[in-house]
């Protein structure tokens, strides 16, 4: 990562530090990204089911299928009511979370 603009005198010796550690810092994360052979990385149970929920949400669908289909079934066939009093008051909830 560069950043440009600091507006520091190179000559001085923090200056001369902030070069050397971030330039350091450049090639301790190209060395960290491949790990050498004989080191041992560990990954926490916590991390592992991050991971395996992550996987299993990108597995389910954006909506339930199913539910739309009966859905648009239901207008298809003119049996399709909507609950004025569940529609407004769900409306109301949702206006309020911003409120």
């Amino acid at each position: 990562m560069e950043i440009n603009n600091l507006n520091i005198n190179s000559s001085s010796p923090k200056a001369k530090q902030a070069e050397t550690s971030s330039a350091g810092k450049e090639k301790s994360q190209d060395i960290t990204s491949q790990p050498s052979a004989g080191e041992t990385v560990f990954i926490s149970s916590e991390s592992k089911a991050m991971n395996d929920l992550e996987s299993s949400i990108k597995e389910q669908p954006d909506f339930d299928t199913d539910k739309v289909a009966q859905i648009k079934a239901a207008i298809a066939e003119g049996n399709f009511a909507i609950d004025d009093e569940a529609l407004a008051n769900n409306i109301i909830q949702f206006e309020e979370l911003f409120s």
